[in-house]
C-alpha cells in the first residue's frame, strides 16, 4: 500500500460525468467504500441488500438523472470514486444538496475527493448529510467550508446510525 505522503504527490484521478455504462462500477465502489469506512458497524443484511439492489438503482438514476448530476473519478481504467449533487427543491436549507462522495481508501490523499467536490458543487451554497460517526468525512467537509447546523436524521434503513447535516 502506498504511504499517504507519497500518494499526495501523485496526480488526482481524471474526473468526468458518469454515464449509464458506469452503473455497475459505481455500485461496486459505493459498496467497497462502505466496507472500508464502516466495516462491521453495518449489519451484513444491509450490505447484502445494497449489493443486490444498488446496480439497478444506479442504472435507473444514470438513465434518467433528473436534477441529479453524477461525476466519476477514474484512474487508469478503474472508477475509484464518485460524487452526486442535485437541486434540493423548495423549503430546503440550501438550494443544492451534495448527496454522495465516496473515494476508495487507496485513492484518498491524492486530491480526488476535493476535485469531485469542486466539480459537483463548486463553491455554491449547499448542504449534505454525513454519518455522525464518520469524523474523517466531517473533517474533510469542514476543510471545504461546511459546518454542522444542528440538524440530525436517521441514517439508511436497516442500519442504526444518525446523520448530521452540514451546510455552507
Amino acid at each position: 500500500m502506498t504511504e499517504p505522503a507519497a500518494r499526495a504527490t501523485e496526480p488526482a484521478a481524471r474526473i468526468r460525468p458518469a454515464t449509464v455504462v458506469d452503473a455497475d462500477a459505481i455500485a461496486d465502489v459505493h459498496l467497497r467504500c462502505w466496507h472500508e469506512t464502516y466495516g462491521e458497524a453495518v449489519p451484513p443484511e444491509v450490505y447484502a441488500d445494497r449489493a443486490a439492489r444498488r446496480p439497478q438503482q444506479w442504472q435507473d438514476l444514470l438513465a434518467d438523472p433528473g436534477p441529479t448530476q453524477t461525476w466519476v473519478a477514474v484512474r487508469g481504467q478503474e472508477i475509484v470514486g464518485f460524487a452526486t449533487a442535485a437541486a434540493a427543491g423548495p423549503g430546503q436549507v440550501r438550494p443544492l444538496q451534495f448527496q454522495l462522495l465516496y473515494v476508495l481508501a487507496a485513492e484518498q490523499g491524492r486530491g480526488t475527493g476535493t476535485h469531485l467536490l469542486e466539480l459537483a458543487v463548486g463553491d455554491a451554497p449547499c448542504f449534505l448529510w454525513v454519518a455522525e460517526t464518520n469524523t474523517h468525512a466531517q473533517r474533510f467537509y469542514a476543510r471545504h467550508g461546511f459546518a454542522p447546523d444542528g440538524a440530525r436524521q436517521a441514517g439508511p434503513a436497516g442500519w442504526e446510525v444518525t446523520e448530521i447535516r452540514m451546510v455552507r
